[in-house]
């Protein structure tokens, strides 16, 4: 079975395009295509998504299936994937809760308005009378 890095390659040669005009047309640097080709992901130095979405322009260019190569990214290259532990998952589920003795004040963005306004009114009116 082919990699994700070769089926890019062998789609783009198939079309006759080079790196070069791959990358004028993606906007996608030249050093990333060359890298995302040769299955080294890790090269690029960006946060998964981006790799990702690189991926899923690239593809979509070389008129393949755009979501199935960025499953393929996200089940074989995401670091996030491979690299996280299963507590850090646990951890991230739990609501958040304030540290005790905090109390926390909610307002709603009408209410807010409405206090400006008002304090703006009275500014007027003791403006006004002195």
């Amino acid at each position: 079975m082919q990699t994700l890095g070769e089926r890019l390659q062998e789609a783009r040669q198939r079309l006759g395009v080079t790196l070069r005009e791959a990358a004028e047309f993606t906007k996608i640097r030249t050093d990333y295509l060359q890298s995302m080709e040769a299955n080294q992901f890790e090269s690029i130095p960006l946060a998964d998504v981006y790799k990702r979405g690189f991926v899923k322009v690239y593809a979509k260019y070389l008129r393949l299936d755009d979501e199935k190569a960025g499953a393929d990214f996200n089940t074989h290259h995401s670091a996030k994937a491979s690299r996280r532990p299963l507590e850090a998952a646990a951890d991230e589920d739990a609501p958040f809760e304030p540290a005790s003795g905090v109390s926390s004040i909610t307002m709603s963005r009408d209410t807010m308005i409405y206090g400006i306004i008002g304090i703006a009114i009275i500014a007027i009116i003791i403006a006004f009378f002195i």
